[in-house]
């Protein structure tokens, strides 16, 4: 007779939650019912919901355990300015690219519609962090000289976050992110690089900071 070994709930619960992110990533949201996340974990209707009370409580769930995962993107705040931008960007499109419905719910305007408050509001709380850090780490690098002052730190935010969502939405990211540093998304984000270097370079600053010595 064979013996089934039931699974301890926390893992249950985080094998449910990647199952949603698979389903709207694959399939898209209006493809997420209680019976094909049901299927999709090998369990019946009545067992998800000895997990979960509800499917609004699994969307939370779900989106709390995918914050978590980008909130690990932060990079070490002692990075110097540029390369703090450059590894949040890297991080972000490394996970992203990598799961297709965790990149949904961070860009599609339908997450904000379809998920429950709670949800909205934890993914809202990320955004925020994000631009934060972003717009801190572009003001230091102004300050600094390491990134052009020419153009408002508040307007350069604007192209860094468009190339990590363009980059994320390029055909074939998950594959190129895995084949390497020469890959078209890291060719991206070294034109990212140029474009908020001081125009004329660092040689340009230390020339003029030697002259005014």
């Amino acid at each position: 007779m064979k013996t089934t070994v039931r699974k301890p709930a926390a893992q249950r619960r985080e094998e449910i939650a990647n199952a949603v992110l698979r389903i709207i990533g694959e399939r898209g949201l209006t493809s997420l019912t209680t019976a094909t996340l049901a299927a999709e974990v090998g369990l019946t209707t009545g067992a998800l919901f000895r997990h979960f009370p509800s499917l609004d409580e699994i969307l939370i769930a779900t989106v709390r355990q995918g914050v978590d995962r980008i909130d690990d993107t932060f990079p070490d705040k002692a990075l110097p300015a540029i390369d703090f931008i450059l590894a949040l960007a890297r991080n972000r499109v490394r996970i992203l690219g990598a799961d297709p419905g965790l990149a949904w719910l961070l860009r599609s305007d339908q997450a904000e519609l379809n998920l429950p408050d709670e949800a909205v509001q934890l993914l809202r709380s990320v955004i925020r962090r994000t631009r934060r850090c972003l717009l801190g780490a572009l003001r230091e690098g102004v300050a600094d000289g390491s990134i052009r002052g020419d153009v408002e730190p508040e307007i350069l935010l604007v192209p860094i976050l468009g190339t990590i969502h363009a980059v994320i939405g390029m055909p074939g990211t998950r594959s190129r992110v895995a084949r390497g540093s020469r890959s078209k998304p890291e060719r991206v984000l070294s034109a990212l690089a140029l474009l908020l270097a001081p125009p004329g370079g660092a040689s340009r600053r230390i020339k003029r900071t030697n002259t005014a010595s």
